[in-house]
């Protein structure tokens, strides 16, 4: 893919996430496992679009290429989708802010909402929407790194044996808008996060509080029992 079709991909997939500062990873397999495994730098949009030819040559060099808002924000990612899962979203009013296809037929979505989300619910969010539609619950959080479109997916999984080459992570729409579902999705969800603190809350109070009639009886209390006198006397 040519330096200006890269940047054009680029430029349409950050424009409908929509964010103001973006935290790009070039993830380094040959040191997997060590600190420094991962690059990251925090860039906004017009400074990520002019280190596209940079990123190029680490993608050439192996490396693969990620994007994520930076801090927190108004955006979902469902990782693994099958081309029916995002038909799905759409026909039952989820339609992404952007899809991704990361290798042959394997697409990532992102649904924008209508405010940023705290992490806690940004997290319970995500996983209510891998939940829903197939996605990977294990990559559903606030902070996971989705693929940036217009590089080549590095996996060795995925070289063509024959050319050598690599499959092209390719923008497949970026509407960039909320979906239609948001407002009641949203509320759904928020429910669901406060009945699971409810109940942690009241599991912890019953930790801490003996029930009713087995409370640990004071000194004096004792002392009160008729038998408890009389041994005390003898």
């Amino acid at each position: 893919m040519t330096s200006g079709a890269t940047t054009s991909a680029v430029r349409q997939q950050v424009a409908a996430m929509g964010c103001e500062l973006f935290e790009v990873g070039v993830f380094r397999p040959e040191t997997a496992g060590a600190d420094a495994s991962m690059l990251l730098r925090v860039w906004n949009p017009d400074t990520l679009l002019r280190a596209v030819p940079w990123l190029q040559l680490q993608n050439h060099a192996g490396r693969h290429i990620y994007i994520r808002p930076n801090g927190e924000h108004n955006l979902s990612l469902v990782d693994d989708l099958t081309a029916e899962a995002v038909t799905a979203m759409d026909r039952d009013g989820f339609h992404p802010a952007l899809v991704v296809e990361t290798s042959p037929f394997n697409f990532q979505a992102w649904l924008k909402h209508p405010e940023p989300l705290d992490k806690q619910l940004s997290t319970a969010t995500a996983r209510a929407l891998a939940e829903r539609f197939g996605g990977d619950v294990g990559a559903a959080d606030w902070r996971h790194f989705g693929r940036l479109s217009g590089f080549t997916n590095r996996k060795s999984r995925y070289q063509d044996v024959t050319t050598g080459s690599y499959p092209l992570v390719r923008l497949i729409e970026a509407e960039g808008k909320v979906y239609p579902r948001a407002h009641y999705f949203l509320a759904s969800v928020r429910r669901s996060v406060e009945e699971r603190l409810q109940v942690r809350e009241r599991l912890r109070l019953r930790t801490i509080t003996p029930p009713i009639g087995r409370q640990r009886k004071t000194i004096d209390s004792f002392r009160s029992i008729p038998a408890m006198r009389a041994t005390e006397q003898n």
